[in-house]
């Protein structure tokens, strides 16, 4: 019992459920990762698991959990949108080091937190980007730059949908991470989706090491995003997209 209950057993045996190939250096920055988000809980909330085993098995597990189905192709840009602490960006940028990983964070604190943690790391393929998602979704330099877009615990789908697809490439993929309301979230933000130039292409269900349900969608930019989106900040959490009933 107390060797399973090691911090680095804790997560090794996290990532062989998930059977993943994640070599020894990046299990170590992983733990490191954890380590830095539980310290810096004493000065600002970026999880809502103060324990190493439960972010182990609630977070890092969930976050990792794309990489099962997705294959992430080297050079690719990867936005996490709302990164808060890091989740799911920097566990995603410790595994695949060949990608680059672009942090949109617009609160100050995190973004200088998610700046020192990339630091700590070393992790010279992270980008931190403090300004809200709906300037970056109108900025040239971002506007349909990337090919993947990943959302974890920010707003609903509809809102999520104006936000990520102006950001992806032709062809790029969403990937929104849902608990047990997904499918409803889902259903709601058939219309924002079709709106904003995509289409929702598969979903994968699984159990975290705990029991709870969770999901991720994909959803595939097939169409330019018109113009008008997204609109300007905080207008698409204040009256998102609604599926005409």
């Amino acid at each position: 019992m107390e060797i399973k209950n090691k911090p680095d057993a804790i997560l090794t045996l996290a990532i062989k459920k998930l059977e993943l190939k994640i070599d020894q250096q990046q299990e170590e920055l992983l733990l490191r990762y954890c380590s830095l988000l539980l310290e810096g809980l004493s000065k600002q909330r970026l999880t809502g698991e103060c324990r190493l085993e439960e972010l182990v098995n609630r977070q890092i597990y969930d976050c990792l959990y794309p990489l099962k189905k997705v294959i992430f192709g080297s050079g690719s840009r990867i936005v996490d949108l709302g990164s808060g602490g890091g989740l799911p960006g920097i566990p995603i940028a410790v595994c695949v080091p060949e990608c680059r990983i672009y942090l949109i964070e617009a609160n100050q604190k995190k973004a200088a937190f998610l700046v020192d943690t990339a630091r700590s790391l070393k992790l010279d393929n992270v980008f931190v980007l403090n300004e809200r998602a709906e300037h970056y979704g109108r900025a040239e330099a971002h506007r349909e730059q990337y090919h993947y877009v990943l959302s974890k615990a920010v707003a609903a789908a509809a809102v999520l949908a104006e936000l990520a697809l102006p950001l992806l490439l032709p062809g790029g993929q969403a990937i929104f991470y849902k608990g047990p309301r997904g499918e409803e979230e889902m259903n709601e933000a058939t219309k924002a989706i079709s709106v904003c130039g995509g289409s929702l292409v598969n979903r994968y269900d699984y159990k975290l090491p705990a029991g709870e349900q969770r999901s991720i969608y994909l959803v595939e930019k097939i169409n330019p995003s018109p113009s008008l989106y997204p609109r300007a900040a905080g207008k698409p959490a204040k009256n998102p997209i609604k599926q005409e009933i």
